[in-house]
């Protein structure tokens, strides 16, 4: 349970606090910021190797 004030949205509290919204409105769940700079740093990174990327995605759906 997060404690707000009425001046502030839940999404912009957990922003404030370093964490993404999963809802717009009322989130029962928030991601590390951080987590997702580094997914979008291994996703611009593994982009050179669409191989690599394509069999590791196959290899986690099967």
């Amino acid at each position: 349970m997060v404690l707000s004030c009425t001046c502030t949205s839940l999404p912009q509290l957990l922003l404030h606090s370093g964490l993404f919204p999963t809802a717009p409105s009322q989130p029962c769940l928030a991601i590390s910021v951080e987590l997702l700079a580094f997914c979008q740093a291994l996703f611009e990174h593994s982009c050179n190797s669409i191989n690599t990327l394509s069999s590791a995605l196959n290899t986690h759906y099967e």
